[in-house]
């Protein structure tokens, strides 16, 4: 019974690549399944290499590809993993991969800068065709901030991600206090 209340539960699903954009998808990923009640979902891709030079005969492509998930989720997850979290790795192009698993799903989440591409590019080609294609809304991940929540342990420094120093954050008003903006430069 329990796997049938599952397989019919909203989901959050999330493009996974090992990147530190990636990672913090994952984390903003986790957030929006924890305040929307929904399954997180973290799905990765690969394809078979178009050259098999220098490829061994026992390499392993899906069982790489899970390692990868299951570090990712370790590292940013940790012990706030969700019982419920679904591991998925499908074979093909990223892009095809991501829109056939984000068919009926609340939401696709994903980093605005994937492994590969180039530098320079506001957003990545796999993020571009999902925003584009994708069935569900489409949430895309700049910059370093973390959700709410999320602790800056769970996102070492060393890949990427950190969490803003309080010097630079902005904290909401509490009800009833008006709202401050900094005065721009320039403005008089």
């Amino acid at each position: 019974m329990t796997q049938a209340v599952l397989s019919l539960a909203p989901r959050i699903v999330v493009g996974v690549d090992g990147s530190s954009s990636a990672k913090r998808a994952l984390a903003w990923g986790h957030f929006m399944a924890r305040t929307t009640g929904s399954v997180l979902e973290a799905v990765t891709a690969w394809q078979n290499p178009s050259s098999w030079t220098g490829v061994s005969d026992d390499w392993d492509p899906v069982a790489e590809a899970r390692a990868m998930l299951t570090a990712c989720c370790a590292e940013v997850l940790g012990d706030d993993q969700p019982p419920d979290l679904r591991l998925t790795v499908l074979e093909g192009p990223a892009t095809a991969a991501l829109l056939s698993a984000s068919a009926g799903a609340r939401m696709l989440v994903l980093g605005s800068r994937g492994h590969g591409g180039f530098a320079g590019l506001l957003l990545g080609s796999v993020s571009a065709a999902c925003a584009e294609h994708a069935a569900c809304p489409t949430l895309i991940i700049h910059g370093d901030d973390l959700p709410p929540g999320a602790s800056p342990a769970s996102l070492p420094e060393v890949h990427g991600v950190h969490h803003p120093g309080d010097a630079g954050r902005r904290e909401a008003p509490s009800a009833g206090q008006p709202i401050h903006k900094p005065a721009e430069e320039g403005a008089r």
